[in-house]
């Protein structure tokens, strides 16, 4: 970066010193009453002279006679005025000039400079050249624009009476916008060629600055920065054919077409106005900034109210629009100096081009009004502007691509760390589920022994509370599951009166009867079933009686229900669990939904847990389309208010249903006689003695006599050997894992027939499901095992034939 603003420093010094590489023009004469005296100047040592100063105009006349006792003098250049400065109207007059040479001048040239509208040059009465064709009105002149390099024929008496006949009827500043030039043959080459070079100079870099910065927007499209300055850098080199030194574009244009020429000039200048601040825009995009922009795109648009006026209304226009949008674009410099102050990468560069494209326009302020000036810096502002940009640009795509790189490293890293995570709460949930379903299984198994009502009664609550123990390891794995978008409910109607009977039963049994009070109350009859996720609204009321039992060591909790019917088939459910505890702390309620966060972390033997229990019951409920408050008032007590809608039935439902993505499907009650409607050999591979013992129980129930394996040699074997039917396939094996035990499976040409292959497993994760279907498995079942889920999946590959999916 350091070499490139060296570079830039280079070319703009170059720039400068081939500009201003002519005499200064402070050191030649100039006309006094309408007198150029050059008899001591040497063409071929000192150069060109400009024929700048005063000169004598005669207003409406284009045949002055030489003996007027009163003469009117106007500077040149500049806008025809008369003695006391009082600037004439549109209209036609004649400028004149008497030059004194020096002996033996021969030889010599003149090179016409920017006149309004048109003009022809005379020596001593001869027309030498001619621009457009000149009138006493607007429609008999026939207004052109062109410089142009004639020679002069030699003088005898070492005098040249040199006259301009101008008329100017298009355009309202009238007169000699830039200095005429006269010099030798050689002179006024070199300085044609230095104009002419400057011009395509400035016009080929500006060119190929737009080229390039096009060609970078097409590699990266998210960078806009680039096709706005690729458009601005274009429209600036356009504007460069007709508002350059010599005006190129002038020189080729038949006559005519003046006014459109005008008016296109005009609307370039927007066009080149709009894209700038638009590149502004991108760069310096906050809110704060927008009025600016706002303001400025106004006063671009200003100028297409003009272009229905006739041509002197519209110039007027264009004139007072080029003031203002100075005005507009110093309004720019807001956004762009707090970016310095901000220290934004470039934002310096950005500053600096900024105040050159200032410079430019007053520049063509001062041209179009023919105040005195120097053409060529304003093209070199065009160059001064593109280079600084360039420069900014680069510096800019610098910083993006270390941002990038540094992006791209943390992304990774990060990456890295989810890895670990989602593969360490694979193994936890797997090691955790492995011995929840023993005891998940085997209460199962035993509730269908002969109880008494109170063994019942237990047994439901060691069930309620194996069931939420699994729910509560669950946690982080939904915490993670939510962040990352990956979280689905599983809708199935419940009974609410007894999910909710059950949940307060629980906590009764854990509370103090003497000291604390847990009821439930109904502020109206509640829908019999409602269509929910009952995991999760479980989970939901858990977290919050569990929160209010930790801080209520006396007094009471209420769970009140409220339903409100939404229309025939919605009800919104109300649930708020009220409770007499130490309240919370004002200043904590902001990070009580937070991960990790404990209001009352400072009562350690109150705070026992991780802290997600709030965060994940939050967004479970903002995932079940409810949202959840809480009022607390601190020493007195906690209301947690949480509400959903769902679909409800005031009608029995028969069964357990289980749900898919898009409907509800039936799944019928567990029957003990289902081995013979569906005679089946069915295979259970598993690792862990309890596990099998459990499968074989629930198959037993069922009415099947169940093969068993305990690794994956052993069941490939018993598979070749035996053709089961269905096979129920751990994942983890100490041997040889279910996946390949089913890639082999699927591999194998010995197998006469292939089984319908059902993963068991104790991983929940949806990435292990589809590892296991890709692997050619069928069907994925996820340990704690249930009944009549065992049932349901029998039941379900039975009616298929046995046909696997996967083959």
């Amino acid at each position: 970066m350091k070499i490139l603003k060296l570079i830039f420093l280079l070319i703009l010094v170059f720039a400068t010193q081939s500009g201003c590489d002519q005499k200064n023009f402070a050191n030649h004469p100039v006309a006094k009453k309408a007198v150029l005296d050059l008899r001591d100047w040497n063409f071929e040592t000192m150069g060109n002279v400009p024929l700048n100063g005063e000169w004598r105009i005669d207003w409406e006349n284009w045949s002055p006679k030489e003996d007027l006792t009163t003469v009117d003098y106007t500077m040149v250049p500049g806008h025809w005025t008369n003695s006391n400065s009082e600037k004439y109207p549109t209209g036609y007059a004649t400028l004149s000039l008497t030059i004194l040479l020096p002996e033996n001048a021969k030889n010599l040239y003149l090179q016409n400079g920017v006149t309004r509208n048109a003009f022809e040059i005379l020596i001593e009465n001869n027309s030498i050249f001619q621009s457009g064709t000149i009138g006493k009105s607007i429609s008999t002149e026939i207004p052109k624009l062109k410089v142009q390099t004639v020679a002069l024929p030699d003088s005898k008496d070492q005098r040249i009476h040199l006259s301009l006949k101008i008329s100017c009827f298009h355009y309202h500043n009238c007169g000699v916008a830039t200095p005429y030039t006269i010099g030798n043959h050689s002179g006024i080459n070199k300085l044609y060629l230095e104009t002419i070079s400057r011009d395509v100079f400035v016009f080929a870099s500006l060119i190929t600055l737009a080229f390039f910065h096009f060609v970078l927007y097409l590699f990266w499209r998210d960078e806009k920065t680039h096709i706005y300055f690729a458009t601005v850098c274009f429209l600036a080199a356009v504007r460069l054919l007709s508002i350059g030194e010599t005006r190129i574009l002038y020189n080729y244009l038949p006559e005519g077409i003046y006014e459109t020429i005008v008016r296109i000039n005009g609307i370039s200048f927007v066009l080149l106005y709009l894209a700038f601040v638009l590149y502004v825009k991108e760069i310096y995009h906050a809110p704060e900034y927008n009025l600016v922009y706002r303001t400025n795109y106004g006063i671009a648009l200003l100028l297409f109210l003009a272009l229905p006026l006739d041509i002197i209304s519209f110039s007027k226009f264009l004139g007072a629009h080029l003031v203002l949008s100075l005005f507009g674009l110093l309004g720019l410099l807001y956004p762009i100096i707090h970016g310095v102050i901000l220290r934004k990468p470039g934002s310096k560069f950005f500053l600096f081009s900024v105040v050159a494209t200032i410079s430019l326009f007053s520049l063509d302020i001062l041209t179009e009004f023919a105040k005195r000036g120097i053409p060529y810096l304003a093209q070199y502002g065009f160059l001064v502007f593109g280079l600084s940009q360039a420069l900014f640009i680069a510096e800019r795509m610098i910083e993006n691509f270390r941002n990038k790189e540094r992006l791209k490293q943390e992304k990774e890293n990060a990456e890295a760390k989810v890895k670990f995570k989602t593969s360490f709460l694979s193994t936890m949930s797997h090691e955790i589920r492995t011995p929840m379903n023993g005891i998940l299984g085997m209460t199962q198994m035993l509730q269908q022994t002969e109880l008494t009502e109170e063994q019942k009664e237990y047994l439901n609550l060691i069930k309620f509370s194996g069931d939420n123990l699994l729910l509560l390891v669950n946690d982080i794995l939904d915490l993670t599951k939510l962040e990352s978008g990956q979280f689905e409910l599983h809708l199935e109607p419940i009974s609410v009166r007894r999910l909710l009977h059950d949940c307060i039963n629980i906590f009764k049994t854990q509370s103090d009867k003497n000291k604390l009070k847990v009821e439930l109350e109904f502020v109206n009859e509640p829908p019999a079933f409602l269509i929910t996720d009952q995991r999760r609204f479980a989970q939901i009321l858990t977290n919050l009686l569990s929160n209010a039992v930790k801080f209520t060591e006396e007094g009471s909790i209420f769970v009140i229900v409220e339903s409100t019917s939404i229309d025939d088939k919605k009800m919104r459910l109300k649930v708020s669990v009220k409770d007499t505890g130490i309240g919370i702390p004002e200043e904590r309620m902001g990070n009580l939904f937070q991960p990790f966060s404990q209001v009352h972390s400072h009562l350690t033997e109150k705070t026992v847990g991780t802290g997600l229990g709030l965060a994940i019951t939050k967004k479970i409920i903002e995932e079940m389309g409810g949202s959840i408050s809480v009022q607390s008032i601190y020493g007195r007590g906690s209301n947690f208010t949480f509400q959903f809608d769902a679909e409800a039935s005031f009608e029995s439902i028969e069964g357990d249903v289980i749900s898919t993505s898009n409907e509800m499907v039936k799944k019928t009650n567990w029957d003990s006689k289902l081995a013979e409607k569906y005679p089946l050999k069915i295979l259970i591979a598993d690792d862990d003695p309890i596990n099998q013992k459990v499968s074989s129980l629930f198959l037993k129930k069922l009415g099947y006599t169940a093969l068993q394996s305990e690794n994956g040699e052993k069941t490939l074997d018993m598979i070749r050997t035996h053709l089961p039917d269905l096979v129920f396939l751990d994942i983890q094996m100490p041997d040889m894992d279910g996946i390949t035990v089913t890639k082999c499976v699927r591999k194998s040409t010995s197998i006469e027939k292939q089984p319908v292959i059902v993963a068991l497993t104790a991983n929940v994760l949806e990435e292990e499901k589809q590892r296991c279907l890709s692997g050619g498995m069928d069907d994925f079942m996820t340990k704690p095992l249930l009944l009549h889920d065992l049932d349901f999946m029998i039941r379900k590959w039975a009616k298929k034939d046995l046909l696997p999916s996967n083959l």
